[in-house]
Formats: structure tokens, sequence, C-alpha cells
């Protein structure tokens, strides 16, 4: 994929939209690296449910749907999960883990710092493609769920927390001499730009956002080195 320099909006090749298939584990991992493979009944759940929850959304998705597709009874759900929250929770710890490979195996190939600061946008933009702009997993679901005391928005919060501490490590060695405070403010401005270019990317079905936010972060990268 090439590097992304120009931020001037342009039509993307969009992936054509499959017939959702819960029981095919390539609607959820989107072809990207560093899938849990399911190892019992309970993880197979959660690999249904996890399908379900991306494409249509956690509120539209009932537990009956997910003993449905699993082909299992109603009192073998239940063996494993006391609510569809708790299947919720553990979907999103899976999907951090899972997020989290996918981003550390597309950075592995770059130089230094600088370098994986840029690749995290275009990893933002092959992961954007290949959903065929479905967003965030953690962003969709937080919009679902207003009760800050649920505890899905932990984890909502553990994983975004990660990312911005993982930015602000590239930051801060890419600034080296620099002071913690400046390095900290840099790196929640590049945290905000991939966030921001996410959610607008998925919002207008196509890449100009994240063009436009890489250009502005490797702007920032050059002049303040």
């Amino acid at each position: 994929m090439p590097n992304l320099a120009d931020a001037q909006p342009c039509s993307s090749e969009k992936s054509s939209k499959k017939a959702l298939d819960p029981t095919d584990r390539s609607e959820y991992v989107f072809h990207m690296p560093g899938s849990i493979v399911p190892t019992s009944k309970r993880d197979e759940l959660v690999e249904i449910a996890a399908t379900l929850f991306y494409e249509q959304g956690f509120g539209a998705t009932g537990i009956k749907q997910i003993i449905e597709t699993a082909g299992i009874a109603k009192g073998t759900f239940y063996s494993h999960f006391a609510s569809k929250e708790e299947v919720g929770v553990e979907w999103l710890r899976k999907r951090h883990a899972v997020w989290n490979s996918w981003l550390a195996a597309k950075l592995g190939d770059a130089r230094n710092a600088k370098t994986k600061l840029l690749t995290l946008f275009d990893f933002l933009e092959s992961w954007m493609v290949e959903s065929d702009f479905r967003g965030c997993a953690f962003l969709n679901t937080l919009a679902e769920i207003p009760n800050p005391e649920n505890p899905m928005r932990d984890e909502i919060a553990a994983h975004k927390n990660g990312f911005h501490k993982t930015i602000q490590t590239l930051v801060i060695e890419h600034f080296a001499g620099k002071s913690s405070t400046f390095a900290k403010q840099k790196a929640s401005v590049i945290f905000l730009l991939f966030e921001g270019a996410l959610v607008e990317a998925q919002n207008v079905r196509d890449t100009w956002p994240i063009a436009a936010a890489r250009k502005e972060v490797k702007s920032l990268l050059i002049s303040e080195s």
C-alpha cells in the first residue's frame, strides 16, 4: 500500500459487502493477522457473538440470535454466560488482544519511531477498507452504552488508554531530549487525529480523512524535531 502524502479527497476502492455469516470467522478478523482460534464452546460463542456485535451492533444482537447461530441449547449458553453483557465484556477483551496483534504486525517492519507513527495511519486505512468502513468496535459499542458504570465501558476505556500510551511511547522516542510535557502534548494530538480520522472515515466511507490526518502528523513530526 502506498504512503499517503496528499490529503486531497479521493474516491477509494471499497471492498464489496458480503452477506453476514456469523460462523465465518473471516468476517471478524477481516483477513488481518493475529486472530484467536476458538478452543472451547465458550470461545466459540464469543467468536460468533463478535461477528454479530461488530456487523449489527451490540444493541441489535440478542441472546436468542447468538444461541440460534451457535446451534446450542439455551441452557448451554447460560452455563457459560449470565448475560449478553458478560459476552460483550469477553468480546471486547479478546478484540483488544487481536487488534493489538494486528497493529504490532503492521508496525513490525518500521525502522524508527517516526516511521511507526506514520504507519499507524497506513494501518488505519487498510483496516477501514478491509472492514468496509465498519469502524471501531470499541467506539461503535460506546455509542450504544450511555451508562458509565457499565463494565463494557471499562474495557473500552482501557483499550483507548492503552493505544494512547503506545503513541506516547513512540513520540517520546522520536522527540528524545524534549520535555515530558512536550512529548505528552504531541502524543495527545496524534492520538486525537487518529481517532478523529477513524470516525470520519467511517462516516464518509472514504480514506481522505485518514490521508489528511497523516499529512498533519508528518508535518508535526518534522517541524517540531
